[in-house]
């Protein structure tokens, strides 16, 4: 979306403190661990962009509050997978050997959006150590919920997610909807525990060397089956819709969206 079209259709500049005031009537609070997905272009046209959302939110939960983004690195994948789209069967091998290692601090995102591309980067943000599958934290509980990410449970019980869940954890989505829940992956490994496993694989440092690591990965579902799972969910009285600048912004705890997608999927 061009500059142009959004200022077209934006009634008045979103600001930070109108930002933060929508969050507020949305219910999110002091305090909070909140989950965030955003599409910066659904708000309208942003006063500051990317960095005026990021201080709303932290203005939101407050100093006692913690945000979490996924921080997805998809190009840190095992290339024989690649699909969208693939290569040539003879460049696999000098990819895989080529390519730089997951790094924490400096690997960019892939297909984050804007703000989460950021995000990872804030002052005080932690990151967790899951070369494409990583999770970025700021807040008094950042070190916590980045702490375990394990290679072969990128978005299950020992990744960011299972803390989220158990530290009952809030979902913001801000101009997307539930096919953009990630933390209905943690519902799906609930519901289907003995999933096809694949085999994926990164670049990684290991004492100081660079080593390609082979593990195995559940597969997940198409995150578009996650749509009925919000639907049903906003029947069920689980989600609060509510306009967020020029967007529609939808919150729902983690605990109940999760538990709700594994009884439906019963």
């Amino acid at each position: 979306m061009s500059e142009a079209d959004k200022i077209a259709r934006t009634k008045s500049p979103v600001t930070v403190d109108s930002l933060t005031a929508d969050l507020g009537k949305i219910g999110v609070r002091h305090g909070d661990i909140l989950i965030v997905h955003t599409s910066l272009a659904s708000l309208g046209w942003v006063c500051g962009g990317a960095v005026a959302v990021i201080q709303a939110l932290i203005e939101a939960v407050g100093s006692a509050g913690t945000l979490v983004m996924p921080a997805h690195s998809a190009q840190i994948t095992n290339p024989a997978n690649w699909a969208m789209p693939p290569v040539p069967k003879e460049w696999i091998e000098p990819i895989k050997a080529n390519m730089p290692p997951f790094d924490a601090r400096t690997t960019p995102t892939r297909n984050m959006g804007a703000v989460a591309e950021l995000f990872r980067t804030w002052p005080g943000a932690a990151r967790s150590n899951h070369p494409s599958a990583s999770f970025a934290a700021l807040g008094p509980l950042a070190e916590e919920i980045t702490r375990e990410h394990a290679l072969d449970d990128p978005l299950g019980e020992h990744s960011p997610l299972g803390a989220l869940y158990r530290l009952e954890a809030k979902v913001l989505l801000i101009g997307v909807d539930f096919n953009r829940c990630t933390a209905l992956h943690l519902a799906e490994q609930r519901r289907w525990p003995d999933r096809l496993r694949i085999m994926e694989g990164a670049p990684l440092i290991v004492t100081d060397t660079r080593r390609w690591i082979d593990f195995e990965i559940a597969q997940v579902m198409d995150d578009d089956e996650f749509l009925a799972v919000g639907a049903s969910a906003m029947e069920a009285g689980l989600v609060t819709k509510s306009p967020l600048g020029e967007a529609d912004a939808r919150l729902t705890r983690m605990r109940e969206i999760v538990d709700h997608a594994v009884t439906m999927w019963g």
